[in-house]
């Protein structure tokens, strides 16, 4: 071949990438205008949907239906979804989220439930966040369908996981363990701590049967979800004792946001204090974070030991612990004065000091 057809060939193949780059963008163009003429026409309907006077807003106020809310097309019917969703974000009264949600039950709820079983993971993905926030409970079944399917990915899993505990559906009970094994300890935090009322007892019921990683997490649940009842009281302080170590820690920590010991637990704790048993700095502090939340006068002892603890923050949390009892600041300031540990002198005078800095800028 000779330089002089190389070099056709060269130029026909430029013309032809050329080319076909010049028919990508101009397609490009022409879907951006399309995108943004869409845009423009949902914006427009949502405008007018927006006034105080429009069918929409007189329904969500009032519940007074009119024949003008019907969407003539997917325009309208866009601009109507955007707009429940904006009022459903703003609404503070459970009688307009409860007609929110009715109404979009009423135009969407077949839609996203064709969208399910859309090949497309994007379609799928904007149902689930649809349902979710709407809370679409008539749709329950098609999401367990959807979460056996071959094709659901882990991300579709877990929105459906989450939409399932917000709709307290008893099928969740069996889904947190696979869930567990699946998912890191914050999504699976998010499940849980969704989980209430009847569900919520089955799950202490059956607490033991659980992996680890599910029971530190429904320990976390219920401190954060501020669960006080008998049955976590004792469920916690069971767990105190237990051998695994960070359900120990865990479990001090939601008992501390309790505030409250039983008197049986108070005896058993001052009894572990009383014969010094050698822990991890971590449950020394939560032990002191437990004291300090029941202000039992009983652990002042052990508080005023616990100023000279090797560990910094054990320091500290006793000595700001000592300040919530009567006499607390007069040990501070004799701990400042005359104890032997010279860490113990310097935390006690931080703490004093930060105190008469806070009542002068008060």
């Amino acid at each position: 071949m000779s330089i002089e057809e190389i070099l056709i060939i060269i130029w026909w193949a430029t013309v032809g990438v050329i080319t076909l780059i010049v028919v990508l963008l101009l397609y490009l163009m022409f879907r951006k205008y399309q995108r943004n003429r869409r845009l423009q026409a949902i914006a427009k309907v949502t405008e007018q949907l927006a006034k105080a006077d429009s069918p929409l807003n007189q329904y969500i106020s009032t519940g007074e239906r009119s024949r003008k809310m019907l969407a003539k097309s997917k325009i309208e019917q866009k601009a109507i979804e955007e707009m429940l969703i904006h009022r459903l974000s703003l609404s503070r009264a459970k009688s307009e989220q409860e007609r929110i949600m009715e109404l979009s039950e009423y135009y969407f709820a077949d839609m996203y439930a064709a969208e399910l079983r859309s090949s497309r993971w994007s379609d799928r993905i904007n149902a689930l966040l649809y349902i979710e926030q709407f809370q679409m409970t008539r749709l329950k079944s098609d999401l367990l369908v959807a979460l056996k399917r071959k094709n659901c990915t882990g991300d579709e899993r877990f929105l459906i996981l989450r939409i399932l505990a917000t709709f307290q559906a008893s099928e969740i009970m069996d889904e947190l363990e696979p869930a567990a094994i699946q998912y890191s300890e914050i999504q699976l935090l998010q499940l849980v701590l969704l989980i209430r009322g009847e569900l919520l007892d089955r799950l202490l019921l059956q607490f033991d049967k659980y992996s680890p990683k599910l029971r530190y997490t429904i320990i976390d649940s219920l401190r954060i979800n501020n669960i006080r009842t008998q049955d976590v009281l004792q469920l916690l302080e069971q767990l105190i004792y237990v051998n695994d170590k960070e359900m120990r820690i865990r479990a001090m920590k939601a008992l501390a946001n309790f505030g409250y010991m039983s008197p049986e637990a108070a005896d058993r704790m001052e009894q572990e204090l009383a014969e010094q048993q050698s822990v991890s700095w971590q449950e020394r502090l939560m032990r002191v974070k437990v004291i300090n939340s029941t202000r039992d006068e009983r652990f002042l002892p052990y508080l005023e030991q616990m100023v000279s603890d090797d560990a910094y923050e054990v320091r500290l949390q006793s000595a700001q612990a000592l300040l919530r009892y009567r006499q607390g600041a007069a040990i501070l300031e004799q701990i400042a004065t005359d104890h032997p540990d010279r860490f113990a002198r310097e935390m006690a005078q931080e703490i004093l000091e930060r105190r008469n800095y806070e009542r002068n800028v008060g």
